[in-house]
């Protein structure tokens, strides 16, 4: 159903129906032709979130305007895509070609240009709360990140539900969720020689039977506890944490997934040996064994100076050969339509080129990238102004975004979870998602 130009969920269209008087036939009638929203069709549907801090310069990338001025336009031309009509900066000239498969967000808008703030904003789809005299978020955690989120109420699955690397991003923990609903992170760059992922093998002095003695002696001590009720609520987190590792140490098929010398060197090649290549290929590798939520890193975006250089020379070239490998190998294996694919930043960059030919922080208008989960690829949602300053049509918000992730994957955006002290607390804040994109 299509009303404005807006899609309703099942529920907002019963909670119209009711404020319209509508009639109980009329009621069934519209659950009938509302968007599939259940979650049931959609709780085995991952994602992969590959952040880009620094903010990716939209204007560059994702949004030329090659009509502006000089000093606004930059120094890159629009090129063809595998989509008519729909064009991409030259700097990215290999994700052109599966522009099919993903839908471009032009439309990303919010007010937070300080880095930080950014990340909480757009991992968390919540604006932070006040900052101290230093510019520093007192509350930079005071929200849930959406891992975190699809941790606590998604589907589980063979490995730990939230996993990031090749580091902890900023503003990606679990908040008052706990501990426990906080990420498995990586800590080491997957395109290192020397690569290893910590803590899923015993140390070789702890056999399995002796291991297995270690859980059976903790679970004999938790039973003195007068009550789970009464124990604290960090004391019940290790203990879940101590489980969840005890879990990946003993579970082959784990190990087999944290070990990406599995792949052939024809793979890692395609994908390329840059840190964003092997990080999206090991992605690929913990959504393929079971991972809801996979967050990846790819860092130095933040484009002050010599913007042109740092795009051509260092930043997008790898970019350019992760992203589409990703798709091509994600659609090849039949695995695509189970995984959404989002390529966020904290903001974008600012229209005018700066004295140092960088561009700056710009939260008004920018772009993000989403693929897979029933998303419809080769199209393109919102516009900005002819400099890529300020959003003119389909503004989309940060909660908009979240939104978004948690309907793909099966889990209703509108719930509202509460604090260790009850205090209600929206999940996608007043969010919805962008029904444009399913089609």
């Amino acid at each position: 159903m299509n009303l404005c130009g807006n899609r309703f969920s099942r529920r907002e269209l019963l909670r119209l129906g009711s404020i319209a008087g509508l009639s109980m036939a009329e009621i069934l009638h519209l659950q009938k032709v509302a968007p599939a929203a259940d979650v049931k069709s959609r709780d085995d549907v991952n994602c992969i979130f590959l952040f880009i801090v620094g903010g990716m310069p939209h204007q560059d990338m994702w949004d030329l305007k090659p009509n502006a001025p000089q000093g606004i336009r930059g120094d890159f031309n629009p090129i063809s895509t595998s989509v008519p009509g729909i064009q991409l900066g030259d700097v990215i000239p290999q994700t052109a070609t599966v522009a099919d498969k993903f839908a471009i967000l032009r439309s990303l808008t919010h007010s937070d240009s300080d880095h930080g703030r950014g990340f909480h904003t757009m991992m968390t789809g919540k604006k932070p709360g006040p900052s101290d005299f230093n510019g520093n978020n007192k509350n930079n955690n005071d929200h849930p990140c959406v891992g975190s989120m699809v941790a606590k109420l998604g589907k589980p699955g063979a490995l730990p539900p939230y996993i990031s690397l090749p580091n902890f991003l900023n503003s990606g923990g679990p908040s008052f969720l706990g501990p426990s609903y906080g990420p498995f992170t990586i800590e080491a760059d997957p395109a290192a020689p020397e690569f290893a992922v910590r803590d899923i093998t015993l140390p070789t002095s702890v056999t399995d039977e002796r291991s297995r003695r270690r859980q059976d002696a903790l679970r004999a001590f938790n039973q003195f506890e007068a009550g789970a009720e009464r124990a604290g609520r960090q004391v019940q987190a290790l203990d879940q944490f101590y489980q969840k590792a005890a879990n990946l140490m003993t579970s082959q098929k784990a190990k087999e997934a944290f070990d990406i010398t599995r792949e052939s060197e024809a793979t890692r090649e395609k994908y390329g040996m840059s840190s964003i290549g092997q990080c999206c290929l090991l992605a690929r590798r913990m959504v393929e064994a079971g991972c809801r939520f996979v967050s990846v890193e790819n860092g130095h975006w933040d484009t002050h100076r010599k913007n042109t250089y740092s795009l051509r020379e260092l930043l997008c070239p790898a970019f350019d050969q992760a992203v589409p490998a990703l798709l091509n190998d994600l659609s090849d294996r039949g695995m695509l339509e189970k995984t959404l694919v989002v390529i966020s930043t904290e903001f974008g960059r600012t229209p005018r080129i700066n004295d140092l030919l960088g561009r700056d922080h710009w939260p008004n208008a920018f772009s993000i990238v989403m693929a897979g989960a029933g998303i419809r690829g080769g199209q393109v949602i919102g516009a900005t102004d002819k400099i890529a300053g300020e959003v003119v049509d389909r503004p989309i918000t940060a909660p908009d975004m979240a939104a978004t992730i948690l309907y793909a994957l099966g889990i209703d955006h509108e719930q509202i979870l509460h604090t260790p002290l009850g205090r209600p607390v929206a999940l996608a804040d007043g969010g919805r998602p962008v029904y444009e994109l399913f089609g």
